[in-house]
């Protein structure tokens, strides 16, 4: 966005100090668990080794996002508000508006991918391993940095009205292809599982169209996933419907506390993905006990 041109309401900061301070202190604590719970995460991943590697790749790349959430972007924006009544403010938000939008566009563009990924799986059977291999998704994962970079940069430093309509296409797209992904997979499942009943077929070989794959542990990564998705859409409805407001009405005010708790809440996700990490998938919640105990101050 055009900085110049950027209106700021920061009379919430002067006259709600009660809500400054909790908008503050609320950033400094979900930073802390978001940190803390990603690692966990990440070291819990790269223990295991029943997942599939493209596959554990791919929540490996979701969970270091989050992790960078915590450590740069959410101290970035509470450097940010405090700066808001001085005229240091517009260099924080320039900064602040191109790494929210990587780390947050990459987690959310993340996410789909896994959920196509899961979606693959199911349709291409013993083509899967073949076709998904962990150098393509490597591939796969740059072209993504690079497309949400570049986007960024149009997002943060555009007018007002492209900046909103790309942060609209990159929102609209990626909740397509993540709804269709496990409207699919859920069609899919249920036509697998009444042909099995049908046919009394104690397994089944693909000839093309089989689930060559551990079932259980692909229900488990699915349902993960769309818990993950879940809450994306729920975390980004505040910033969605902000974006609406700034497009449609005179209303664009940088640093109003609807501002400040629409992004709060976008970063509470990345905190949350961990819990769901841990509840659905028993092997992570394994190993993240196993990290645990072997840290001191929880040994005992």
């Amino acid at each position: 966005m055009e900085i110049s041109q950027l209106k700021v309401n920061y009379n919430w900061v002067i006259d709600q100090t009660p809500s400054f301070v909790f908008i503050l202190s609320l950033n400094v604590f979900l930073a802390f668990t978001a940190t803390i719970g990603n690692t966990l995460i990440i070291i819990a991943l790269h223990k295991l080794s029943s997942i599939h590697p493209p596959t554990k790749f791919l929540l490996r790349c979701l969970a270091m996002t989050d992790f960078c959430v915590g450590v740069i972007v959410q101290p970035l924006s509470v450097a940010f508000w405090m700066e808001i009544p001085t005229a240091k403010w517009r260099i924080h938000y320039l900064t602040l508006g191109i790494l929210s939008f990587t780390f947050c566009g990459f987690s959310l563009t993340t996410a789909t991918a896994i959920s196509v990924d899961r979606l693959l799986a199911l349709l291409l059977g013993l083509r899967y391993r073949h076709t998904v291999t962990l150098r393509r998704v490597r591939c796969l994962v740059v072209c993504l940095w690079l497309v949400v970079i570049v986007i960024s940069l149009v997002y943060s430093l555009s007018s007002r009205v492209i900046a909103n309509s790309v942060g609209f296409v990159l929102l609209i797209t990626c909740l397509f292809l993540s709804v269709f992904s496990h409207a699919k997979i859920f069609l899919k499942l249920r036509q697998r599982q009444a042909q099995v009943r049908q046919q009394h077929v104690g397994h089944e070989q693909a000839n093309g169209g089989g689930i060559p794959l551990d079932i259980e542990q692909y229900k488990k990564i699915v349902s993960t996933i769309a818990w993950v998705q879940l809450a994306l859409l729920f975390c980004y409805i505040p910033v969605f419907i902000f974006l609406i407001l700034s497009t449609i009405v005179e209303w664009y005010k940088v640093g109003s506390i609807f501002h400040a708790s629409a992004l709060t809440v976008v970063y509470f996700n990345s905190s949350l993905n961990p819990i769901f990490y841990c509840w659905k998938i028993r092997e992570v919640r394994e190993a993240v006990k196993t990290t645990l105990k072997q840290i001191p101050c929880f040994s005992s």
